[in-house]
């Protein structure tokens, strides 16, 4: 333990970990509202089409060090969002359709100017995917800082314009407000955060960061704000496991908080008390259970003048013979049935529960 304690605090660089935590942190704070209009995708788009804005920028200045860069590379992811939306406006082209056509033109279309026009280039596949987080310097504070306060800004500001743009687009428009403008204010800032982040931790945390975090908060809260908040405290978390994992074992640091961004939404997604996979899966049981007891006890009531017999019920009912078993091994510890000889009998409890049922459900003589 002593081991792994040294070998943290030797490997540890303050300004590197807060950079991370500064950039996952811009990244979510506007993923909830892309992940609420089901348009996350678009940040996947934007990932790969912003080369193609940094080409043609750097074709324009010859200076890889230039501002005029990002402002190039933002342009371009708006023209992506610009582009997708109208394309998905035909209604025999889905959206996810348009995001493939336009990501893949754009991208290709880079690779080929880089081809052509500039060869002496070369791209680093691993820095694409994964950036260089290793290698940033602090100054890069003064670069992410300013795109989360910007984004906190908005959110502010704009907050209540954001709720009734994702929920009810329609009353937005009715009351006055423009869907247009506040929908590409949305994208001009995922984009100009994509396109910041993407130097610093390359697309596959960018895309992970904006998406896993809220889809996350979205499993543990309806509430819009209590998810913005969750999506937030996620991501520090995420990224701070990321980070110290991955100065411990030497592993790619930006992969692993996309790794973990995965695990806790998977954690979520099974074990979430209410709207868990596991938490459905037993309460659809007991429905099923309840709804079998109740099923049959109906069906006693409605041959209550026959005498059915045990055999008779598997025909009728087509169950299985393990939860015929367990439906009648119900009903009798709970004293609605009763077995004599080889017949069922309904007992008084049980009439007296089924009549409790049939005005909860309005189950009546007449229609059951």
């Amino acid at each position: 333990m002593e081991e792994i304690i040294k070998k943290i605090i030797i490997n540890f660089e303050f300004d590197i970990f807060i950079i991370l935590i500064l950039t996952s942190l811009a990244l979510s704070s506007l993923g909830i509202f892309l992940v609420l209009k089901k348009v996350t995708m678009i940040v996947d788009a934007m990932s790969h089409s912003i080369l193609l804005g940094i080409v043609l920028s750097f074709l324009i200045v010859r200076n890889l060090d230039s501002p005029l860069l990002i402002l190039g590379a933002t342009f371009m992811g708006i023209l992506t969002s610009y582009i997708i939306n109208l394309f998905s406006q035909n209604k025999r082209i889905s959206e996810d359709s348009s995001i493939g056509i336009v990501f893949t033109f754009f991208f290709s279309l880079a690779i080929i100017i880089i081809s052509i026009s500039i060869r002496n280039i070369h791209i680093d596949a691993d820095a694409v995917f994964l950036g260089n987080i290793e290698l940033a310097h602090k100054k890069q504070i003064f670069k992410i800082l300013p795109i989360l306060l910007i984004n906190l800004f908005f959110i502010c500001i704009f907050y209540k314009e954001l709720k009734f743009f994702i929920f009810d687009p329609s009353l937005f428009s009715i009351l006055g407000f423009s869907t247009t403008i506040i929908n590409y204010l949305l994208m001009f800032l995922v984009s100009l955060t994509t396109v910041v982040s993407f130097d610093l931790v390359g697309s596959v945390m960018v895309i992970s960061s904006i998406i896993g975090p809220s889809a996350t908060a979205f499993l543990l809260s309806k509430n819009l704000f209590k998810c913005f908040l969750l999506s937030l405290w996620i991501s520090f978390v995420n990224t701070s496991i990321g980070y110290f994992l991955g100065i411990l074992f030497d592993l790619p640091i930006s992969s692993l908080i996309a790794f973990f961004n995965l695990i806790h939404f998977l954690i979520v997604l099974c074990l979430e008390p209410k709207n868990g996979f596991i938490a459905k899966t037993i309460k659809n049981n007991n429905q099923k259970k309840y709804f079998m007891l109740i099923t049959l006890l109906i069906h006693l009531e409605n041959h209550k003048k026959q005498n059915i017999l045990i055999k008779e019920l598997n025909k009728n009912f087509k169950w299985s013979l393990n939860n015929l078993e367990k439906c009648l091994n119900k009903a009798l510890k709970k004293n609605y049935i009763e077995f004599r000889k080889k017949y069922i009998i309904l007992k008084p409890k049980g009439k007296k529960f089924l009549k409790i049922i049939k005005k909860k459900f309005g189950l009546y003589k007449n229609n059951v």
